[in-house]
């Protein structure tokens, strides 16, 4: 996936991982605050991830997250990372109201 081309939402870091419910088929974007790399992930296997480890679930803000990534930048090899929720390429306004229908039903 071109984390590029991403759209990524205005939230700041007190956002909480539970958050994605107001934003259907949003993705979790980890990015480099030093070179801009970017990888995103399901919102939801993070979540599954932090409750196996019993250090987080839905109520985790997305600043938590960002300073629990220990592993260094591929591109740059430091460690400053932060999260946002961000919309795959492509996401329409369809989409939205599909998934928003879907999960609501």
């Amino acid at each position: 996936m071109d984390t590029r081309k991403m759209q990524v939402l205005p939230l700041g870091e007190e956002a909480t991982l539970g958050d994605t419910r107001f934003y259907p088929g949003a993705r979790l974007l980890i990015t480099c605050s030093l070179c801009g790399w970017a990888k995103s992930y399901n919102v939801e296997r993070v979540i599954d991830r932090l409750r196996q480890l019993k250090t987080g679930g839905p109520p985790t803000r997305l600043g938590q997250v960002a300073r629990r990534v220990a592993w260094p930048c591929p591109g740059c090899g430091r460690v400053k990372w932060r999260a946002q929720f961000a919309y795959p390429p492509g996401f329409s306004a369809a989409d939205h109201r599909r998934l928003t229908n879907r999960y609501r039903n």
